[in-house]
């Protein structure tokens, strides 16, 4: 028996063998490896909608609840301005020292047509209760409650651009803001009753960046909104120096707002992240059409700057937990909001 034969030919195979393991063992490591960097990448995406598009035929539902505490006489609410224009557009600044309490619970539905092309629809319902005290009068606070259904509106977004080691993600969206909620325009008693929703429709086109530098992710969009002119015809009772006579509202021209936001998301792991974000909305002087003369409203230019600062939970591949806490910088934006959201997948 030539030993030396049969010894040679266990090497050979043995080094075969070890070679078609290792191969399958890098193989297994890429896998679980690309794996772990689709979970990683899906955790630091958690945190806002806006910036991942759902895979084709995938559905989601988000439940959504946040406060928004507001001691200005302006708000923002779902990014559109509510401006209460009965007391603006008739020159007349009715307001001063207002405490507003706003909790809105979104329902929001989300489609993926295609993996570059998702739908959504946002139905947000909203309580606000307010404290005031009214300019040249000595009532002290007046208080005020109202609820309803808000601004329901409509979004389409597409990836025209995957992201490549040098190029960001590029993702174009367009949304339609309906006029459902409670229109400023048609309260009964403007010192009693309460708007739900902005009163005119509105239309918003932008743009979205988003770029991961392992282990963050970089992310920031423009956006330009037109706030569509609404007409009104009811005549209000207002005071002048004289006392006091009544004007016919014609219409209101709402400004336009263009929206700006930066910033970043950071993995602590594959399922958690903590993310911070620059958020900016400034709205152009308002119009309005008093008895048939047109002539700009005072005091609504508006500019609202808010620092964001989140977190991101994914608790399974379905579901994932967003919590955020947002702070106003400017006189025009809420003191703050606290926001939690619960999206669930299909």
């Amino acid at each position: 028996m030539d030993t030396k034969k049969y010894t040679g030919l266990f090497i050979l195979f043995f080094l075969l063998f070890f070679n078609s393991f290792s191969s399958e063992v890098e193989k297994a490591k890429e896998i679980l490896k690309k794996g772990k960097k689709e979970q990683y990448e899906e955790s630091l995406t958690q945190f806002d909608r806006g910036y991942i598009l759902l895979k084709k035929r995938q559905f989601e539902i988000e439940n959504s609840f946040s406060y928004v505490y507001y001691s200005a006489n302006q708000i923002y609410l779902s990014s559109f301005a509510i401006l209460d224009p009965i007391f603006l557009t008739l020159g007349e600044f009715g307001i001063e020292n207002a405490r507003r309490h706003i909790f809105q619970y979104g329902l929001i539905f989300r489609y993926g047509l295609t993996d570059y092309i998702q739908t959504e629809i946002n139905i947000p319902f909203i309580y606000r209760h307010e404290r005031y005290s009214v300019v040249g009068t000595n009532k002290g606070e007046s208080t005020a409650d109202d609820y309803g259904l808000g601004d329901i509106s409509l979004a389409l977004s597409v990836q025209p651009l995957k992201e490549t080691k040098s190029r960001p993600a590029l993702i174009v969206s367009l949304a339609f803001k309906t006029k459902t909620g409670k229109s400023p325009f048609d309260l009964d008693d403007p010192k009693k009753d309460l708007p739900t929703g902005s009163g005119y429709y509105a239309v918003k086109g932008g743009i979205n960046l988003i770029k991961s530098i392992d282990p963050v992710v970089i992310f920031g969009g423009i956006a330009y909104s037109y706030n569509m002119p609404e007409s009104v015809g009811k005549i209000y009772t207002v005071r002048t120096e004289s006392g006091t006579q009544s004007a016919r509202l014609d219409k209101f021209y709402p400004g336009d707002t263009v929206s700006l936001n930066l910033g970043f998301a950071y993995a602590l792991s594959y399922n958690f992240s903590i993310n911070f974000q620059f958020a900016q909305d400034y709205t152009f002087t308002s119009q309005s059409e008093v008895d048939g003369k047109k002539s700009d409203v005072n005091n609504s230019t508006m500019n609202s700057a808010m620092l964001k600062l989140g977190t991101g939970w994914a608790l399974s591949n379905r579901y994932s937990l967003n919590v955020a806490l947002s702070m106003g910088l400017t006189d025009d934006a809420p003191d703050y909001v606290l926001e939690f959201r619960l999206p669930v997948r299909f």
